[in-house]
């Protein structure tokens, strides 16, 4: 039977208005699960990591402040102009919420954050004073100036 003609047990049923309500609802339901997955909230402390500390030094090197906005001459200007350097700029501020994001506070693994973000290199020289070698040479350089051994 075509949905014209109707259903031979449920006559109307196919009528042009309830396939038109099904269509709707079915339109609706997809545009519902759209918006919930276009909802899921990015992570914004992620990609906090070394490689985007060297990215955002080597553009801090070129540009200084990439996001200072420039005329039309090419000139700091107060007002609104064009980026130095848009991508650039996009790493400053990606660089700008990795620190904020280092900085939070995340108890009971509320967050993913790289608390060692931008600190890397201190960090392992600081692990260096911090080995037994390290303890030794000086006890023994402190013991030998107070007097203690030979």
């Amino acid at each position: 039977a075509s949905p014209s003609s109707g259903h031979p047990l449920l006559p109307g049923l196919w009528t042009s208005g309830v396939v038109l309500a099904m269509k709707f609802a079915i339109v609706v339901g997809i545009a519902a699960l759209v918006t919930n997955a276009l909802a899921l909230k990015q992570d914004p402390c992620a990609g906090c990591d070394e490689g985007l500390a060297l990215a955002y030094q080597m553009c801090a090197r070129e540009h200084g402040d990439p996001c200072t906005e420039l005329n039309d001459a090419g000139l700091l200007s107060g007002g609104p102009g064009t980026k130095k350097d848009v991508g650039c700029c996009m790493k400053k501020e990606k660089h700008d919420r990795c620190l904020q994001c280092k900085s939070m506070d995340c108890a009971f693994k509320t967050c993913n954050v790289n608390k060692q973000y931008y600190s890397e290199r201190t960090l392992v020289m600081e692990a260096k004073t911090k080995t037994k070698e390290a303890y030794e040479s000086h006890d023994a350089k402190a013991m030998k100036a107070a007097g203690w051994g030979a």
